[in-house]
């Protein structure tokens, strides 16, 4: 008895699994590439100072909207708070924290876990032709593979 329970509980983590894998492709879809990039816009009126990026996907005429908001802890460090838009994920998996490199530069990165895949969003500042200071949104979707059965 306790092996056909036993059994019934393996298929049903298999099937859970599975669904998690197709709900994870689903909301993927249309990215076609694995680098994505647009320029951040300060939100005007925003109580804290807050950053747009908008990323025009390739497939199904979709887009990504990746909002920064930068906040405070309670010790008073400043930390930037991240939030992406336009994909059909669970709330708790759309909001990301961008934490700084330490290679000198001004640069952040967060990270948005997915099941069998990940997104890596960085923020890399940069000087426009005209010398006004701009800030670029890279996103990188890493996707497992199926040879490696690891994230690429």
């Amino acid at each position: 008895m306790k092996t056909s329970h036993e059994a019934a509980a393996k298929r049903q983590r298999a099937a859970t699994e599975q669904i998690r894998t197709n709900f994870t492709d689903y909301a993927l879809a249309g990215m076609r590439r694995s680098h994505y990039a647009g320029v951040f816009r300060k939100i005007e009126g925003a109580v804290s100072p807050t950053f747009l990026a908008v990323l025009e996907l390739d497939g199904f005429e979709r887009r990504l909207e990746i909002k920064v908001t930068a906040r405070r802890d309670k010790a008073g460090k400043q930390y930037l708070d991240g939030l992406l838009s336009g994909l059909s994920l669970l709330s708790q998996t759309r909001r990301f924290e961008l934490t700084r490199d330490n290679e000198g530069a001004e640069k952040y990165s967060g990270t948005i876990k997915l099941h069998g895949s990940c997104l890596v969003i960085n923020i890399l500042p940069t000087n426009a032709v005209n010398g006004d200071r701009v800030n670029l949104c890279h996103l990188e979707v890493l996707r497992e593979t199926p040879e490696t059965g690891g994230i690429r």
